[in-house]
């Protein structure tokens, strides 16, 4: 017992600075040691934590150290759960707030991977900037999670498993317990006189973790004892080749970075080794902020983008992501929505933002320049039929070599809103105002911007 609240001590000594640690208590086994471990080092007026306001706040009764329960209504003792951990958390003078959480239970889809996602999005809402959330996974978690990783056929940084801390939200994720196992958590709880939950659903070996944790795991450690260590000693291990793994794709990102950040430059790409291309690839697609393609869209990317034609325009779409190819750059995106039929016509008033089905339209008053037009004039935005042209700069000009020549990329050109007033096209953004709608100097018009990178959700009637 006092050698994991010691070894507590040691780690919460080396976590980032902050102002408020939250602990994530469930009300089961391993939360409930947890939380007890840090009211007793609570207890201590100056345990060694991240800055000296910390060390003064964690030795009061105030709410410096702070406990969530997510209530995910998936069990029909959900409430009393609730009660349960409020209860305690009364007894140890720690606030505890309780969120309740929908989680997604749509068929094909893991439950205990959606019920994990709506639990961390609700408490990376709530925290504060740089706030410390404190989980109680430990060795044999960490164990199981290698497993299920390597079974899943991941890389390096599957197989690192559960970093001790990483972010969330604004804030930071600590795992403090990897270093203990469940039965020296347990070995705790019982010398602590701890009541916990046991949830019905941790036993139910459909799901695959609870499959490894009471079907494969007894077996491991019948013949290797310490099993769990050896596996989290691995990951550590993973973890570091990992870290070597992410600095040499970040040297090779700055040798391909295009002009803006979702461009990749592929003549320097393919200079890379094979094993380069994919690292770089999958770094490039994760510091985007898009999901990672598989195994196998990733080498379509590589197959089908290097060796295509200069005039081809390969596509590989997953879900939540798409990377295509123009001219001599690779480009990421989001999956684009559907190109907008010829019929499609909104309408739109200065200087209001109009939503698109790819981006927006905003404006901004300049002088001697942009739509020469008042506020509240009401306009059409229609999108390309093929055939439009445009009166600029003296000449009637046609639409699509005006795109050509701005080298739009081609997946764009369908999605380029073109701006009539009274069947006339008056604006088309990037490139330029028609003739007579420009506003002459010293006089005030709008300027006009459209974002097809701020992919918007909502209203899109007429």
């Amino acid at each position: 017992m006092n050698s994991l609240v010691s070894n507590l001590l040691d780690t919460l000594s080396t976590c980032p600075p902050t102002q408020r640690f939250w602990i994530a208590y469930s009300g089961g086994l391993d939360s409930h040691v947890l939380l007890h471990a840090l009211a007793q080092l609570r207890q201590n007026p100056s345990p060694p934590l991240c800055q000296r306001e910390a060390r003064e706040n964690f030795g009061g009764q105030g709410g410096f150290l702070r406990a969530i329960h997510i209530h995910h209504g998936l069990q029909p003792e959900a409430d009393n759960w609730a009660k349960h951990c409020q209860q305690v958390c009364e007894i140890l003078k720690i606030p505890c707030d309780v969120i309740r959480v929908n989680v997604r239970t749509a068929s094909r889809e893991s439950l205990e991977a959606n019920a994990r996602t709506a639990r961390y999005d609700a408490i990376a809402q709530l925290i504060a900037p740089d706030d410390v959330v404190l989980t109680a996974q430990h060795a044999d978690d960490q164990a199981e999670t290698l497993l299920l990783q390597l079974l899943r056929g991941a890389g390096v940084a599957g197989l690192a498993a559960m970093p001790p801390v990483t972010r969330l939200g604004k804030g930071w994720l600590v795992r403090p317990l990897l270093a203990h196992t469940r039965a020296e958590l347990h070995a705790y709880a019982l010398q602590a006189n701890l009541h916990w939950i046991e949830d019905s659903s941790n036993a139910d070996t459909r799901f695959d973790r609870n499959f490894l944790r009471h079907e494969i795991m007894p077996l491991l450690q019948q013949r290797w004892p310490s099993v769990s260590h050896i596996l989290s000693r691995a990951a550590r291990h993973q973890a570091s080749a990992d870290e070597l793994v992410q600095t040499l794709a970040e040297e090779d990102l700055q040798t391909c970075d295009g002009p803006s950040p979702e461009k990749l430059f592929l003549p320097t790409l393919s200079r890379l080794s094979p094993a380069r291309q994919r690292n770089v690839l999958r770094f490039w697609l994760k510091k985007l902020g898009l999901p990672l393609p598989s195994t196998v869209q990733l080498q379509h990317i590589l197959s089908d983008m290097l060796t295509a034609r200069a005039d081809r325009q390969p596509l590989v779409r997953w879900h939540g992501g798409e990377v295509r190819r123009s001219r001599n750059y690779l480009f990421a995106m989001p999956n684009l929505p559907s190109v907008p039929e010829a019929s499609h016509c909104l309408t739109w008033t200065l200087p209001q933002p109009r939503r698109l089905p790819l981006g927006e339209l905003t404006v901004n008053k300049v002088q001697g320049q942009g739509l020469a037009l008042p506020a509240g004039t009401e306009l059409q935005v229609r999108f390309r039929q093929g055939g439009e042209t445009f009166r600029w700069h003296g000449h009637q000009r046609m639409v699509k070599k005006l795109l050509q020549a701005a080298q739009l990329p081609p997946w764009q050109r369908p999605f380029i809103p073109l701006i009539y007033l009274d069947n006339t096209l008056i604006a088309i953004p990037s490139i330029g105002i028609a003739d007579e709608f420009m506003a002459s100097f010293q006089k005030m018009g709008w300027e006009i911007f459209w974002n097809p990178e701020s992919f918007v959700v909502g209203d899109l009637s007429p």
